[in-house]
């Protein structure tokens, strides 16, 4: 009997867990085979193209989305179509690259958030409201923070507001370096707001501190700038918020129920 009542615990902590991953506030692995997701950004639009040249995905299937200019740029608004949902103060964004080392020079993504709170509109590129916040990570082609030195077999990031802005590398104990193939990028921002570490391939690469705590409201596929020619292709598309208090709640009486059922 007790074997019994310790499996279904395991169970409910187990759905536990599975209900705080649920709380994914958007993602695209692009195997719709379709951009419906996204809006084309720039005046003159740009939009990325589904692509299965690769064959293999990162997040599994086999599409992704080509960028192959600059140019190239498309969002996606996580309010209009999340019920008015904002990120709290902890998130993690995830996204994946596909560097053909040798072509594009510059290739990223952001998570971005307007003071107004609904993001870029369709079709255009005046917001509602002024740009509040901007974080981005991936390939960019020289650095703008004060002392940091272009190093270019690292990749870069980015924070527009706050006490440390600019462009800078990604090029802490461990980092990697720039290689053909597959990468996975990450943005994390702490819980005190402010405090936000850049990830590539899960290792630790940067963290700067005392960025502008806002609300984030938009994902950006693509840089937008110039018109250099150049493969890349991004996959895995994630934003996670904070977990809820209802879903830890559940793990922990779980793992109380756990323990007295061991005792």
């Amino acid at each position: 009997m007790k074997s019994m009542r310790k499996t279904v615990v395991a169970a409910c902590v187990l759905a536990s867990l599975a209900q705080i991953g649920s709380a994914q506030i958007f993602q695209d692995d692009f195997e719709s085979g379709n951009m419906n997701k996204w809006t084309s950004t720039a005046t003159t639009p740009n939009p990325l193209t589904i692509d299965n040249t690769l064959n293999v995905a990162p997040a599994g299937g086999t599409y992704s989305a080509l960028l192959n200019t600059s140019a190239d740029r498309m969002h996606h608004n996580i309010i209009a179509d999340n019920g008015g949902l904002e990120v709290g103060k902890y998130f993690l964004f995830t996204s994946y690259w596909y560097d053909e080392i040798g072509t594009a020079t510059r290739f990223f993504n952001e998570v971005r958030g307007y003071s107004g709170g609904t993001g870029v509109p369709n079709g255009g590129t005046t917001a509602s409201g002024s740009l509040a916040q901007l974080l981005a990570i991936g390939k960019y082609n020289s650095t703008t923070l004060a002392g940091d030195t272009y190093d270019g077999t690292k990749y870069q990031a980015r924070v527009v507001f706050g006490t440390t802005t600019g462009w800078f590398n990604l090029n802490g104990a461990g980092a990697p370096s720039r290689s053909t193939g597959w990468h996975k990028f990450a943005i994390e921002r702490m819980d005190d707001g402010t405090t936000v570490n850049f990830y590539v391939d899960d290792i630790l690469s940067r963290t700067i501190v005392g960025t502008a705590a806002e609300t984030i409201d938009t994902v950006v596929l693509g840089s937008g700038l110039g018109s250099t020619i150049g493969n890349a292709w991004t996959d895995g598309i994630s934003l996670i918020p904070e977990p809820s208090a209802m879903a830890l709640g559940l793990v922990g009486l779980g793992l109380l129920l756990r323990k007295k059922l061991a005792r």
